[in-house]
C-alpha cells in the first residue's frame, strides 16, 4: 500500500510540475518500502515527464515573479526561491559566463555572488532550457544582472542565441556593454586572448574524445593570471 501511495504521490507531482525531481523522489520512496518498482511502471511514468515537459515550457513563456536569492552557481547561473516558497533554477537569458574551470571563470562567479546572494529579484522567465532551468532576466533594484555581468566583463553576449530572440532594444544595449568591456578591457578582456565559454565547451568535448586541445597551454596560462 506504501509502495503505491509513493508511486502515485510521484506521479502527481510529474503532473503538477513536469520536473523528474518528483518522479525521483517517488520510486526512490517506493524502493525503500518494497525494494523494487516494477520497469514497466519506471518506464510509464519516465514517458509521462517527456509529455508534460514540452507542455510546461509553453506555458511557462513570460512567467514573472519575485524572490530571494539563495545561492550563485556561477557567473551565469543562480537558485532564487520565491514569495511562496518555491525554489527556481535559473540561467541568465542572453548571457554566456566563462565555466569555473576557465580563465576568468572564478572570477565571473564571484562577481555575480558578491551583488546578487541573498538580495530580493525580480525574475522574467522567457522558457526553459534542456536542463530544466528557467532562462530569465533578473532584475535587483531595477538593475539588470545579466547586463551588468557583461558591462562588467564578467560575460559574454551570447550572440547566436540572442539574435534570434533578445528584444532589439535589449540587444542593442547588451551588445554596445560588450563591446565597451572588451575596449576598457575590463575583466575577463583583460587577458590575451579571451575565449568564448561555447568554444572552450566544444574544444573540453574535443578533448573528452580524443581530438583537439591545440589550445590548452595558452588557456592554463590565462587562467593563473586571471583566475
Amino acid at each position: 500500500m506504501f509502495k503505491k501511495a509513493a508511486i502515485i504521490i510521484a506521479l502527481l507531482g510529474v503532473l503538477g510540475s513536469g520536473q523528474t525531481e518528483w518522479l525521483d523522489t517517488g520510486l526512490a520512496a517506493a524502493r525503500k518500502i518494497s525494494g523494487a518498482v516494477p520497469e514497466d511502471l519506471t518506464e510509464l511514468l519516465s514517458s509521462v515527464v517527456r509529455q508534460k515537459q514540452p507542455e510546461r515550457r509553453k506555458s511557462i513563456s513570460k512567467q514573472a515573479y519575485t524572490g530571494r536569492v539563495s545561492s550563485v552557481s556561477d557567473g551565469d547561473t543562480l537558485h532564487v526561491t520565491d514569495s511562496d516558497g518555491l525554489k527556481h533554477k535559473i540561467r541568465l537569458a542572453y548571457i554566456d559566463a566563462p565555466e569555473l574551470q576557465q580563465a576568468y571563470g572564478t572570477r565571473s562567479h564571484q562577481n555575480l555572488k558578491r551583488v546578487a546572494d541573498g538580495e530580493n529579484v525580480n525574475v522574467t522567465v522567457f522558457e526553459l532550457d534542456r536542463y530544466g532551468r528557467e532562462v530569465a532576466q533578473v532584475r535587483m533594484d531595477g538593475e539588470d544582472l545579466n547586463l551588468m555581468q557583461i558591462r562588467d566583463g564578467a560575460a559574454w553576449h551570447y550572440n547566436a542565441y540572442a539574435a534570434k530572440k533578445q528584444k532589439k532594444t535589449d540587444y542593442a544595449a547588451y551588445a554596445a556593454a560588450q563591446e565597451n568591456a572588451r575596449q576598457s578591457r575590463n575583466g575577463l578582456w583583460n587577458g590575451l586572448h579571451p575565449q568564448a565559454p561555447w568554444d572552450y565547451r566544444r574544444e573540453q568535448r574535443e578533448v573528452q574524445n580524443g581530438q583537439g586541445g591545440g589550445r590548452k597551454k595558452q588557456q592554463d596560462k590565462e587562467w593563473f593570471n586571471l583566475w
